[in-house]
């Protein structure tokens, strides 16, 4: 861990010196996980691409003001859910209060394991703002107060939205399983 860190440093210092080679580098370094944020949360490949790029020039153009180089994953990451919530802003995709929704059953201890790319797949057919909250709780580790700052929306709108989430995804999930076993 810790020379992964120097490295890092090593890095964002050529970076800060105009070192486009180490730019690449870095790049190369975080692309891939930048990426599966924004795909999880736009669900459109031209858009997360877009958001990925977008999202590496800042980065870069503010370099300087990242006072601890230690932190830069998490730095870029924050950009990164930035601008894919800035995206679906000026998409308009509303959050509403949904305080009298009935949570479906509780998951199944007896459910088969399920291939990554089927949960994956499943995800990607989430309604956007459930999607957005899924990926931020489940997969980001965000807590619900977190969320809801980010995405402007109550506290209990983004319990409420995670746990439809998960409803519907286990509800997709069942039904690929049982679907594939027949």
């Amino acid at each position: 861990m810790n020379e992964t860190i120097n490295i890092n440093r090593r890095i964002i210092e050529r970076c800060l010196e105009g070192d486009i080679k180490a730019q690449y580098h870095l790049y190369k370094l975080y692309s891939k996980a930048m990426y599966n944020i924004a795909i999880r949360f736009l669900n459109n490949k031209m858009d997360a691409e877009d958001i990925l790029q977008e999202s590496f020039i800042t980065a870069f153009s503010l370099l300087g003001e990242l006072k601890n180089p230690d932190v830069f994953g998490g730095w870029l990451k924050r950009i990164v859910i930035n601008r894919c919530i800035s995206l679906q802003r000026k998409r308009k995709i509303d959050f509403e209060e949904i305080d009298e929704y009935k949570h479906g059953e509780e998951p199944d201890e007896g459910m088969p394991e399920v291939d990554p790319s089927m949960v994956h797949n499943a995800i990607r057919q989430l309604p956007p703002k459930g999607r957005s909250v899924l990926v931020l709780r489940a997969l980001e580790g965000y807590s619900h107060k977190e969320i809801a700052e980010i995405l402007d929306i109550s506290v209990s709108t983004s319990k409420t939205q995670y746990s439809r989430s998960l409803s519907l995804l286990n509800k997709q999930l069942k039904d690929k399983v049982y679907v594939s076993r027949s």
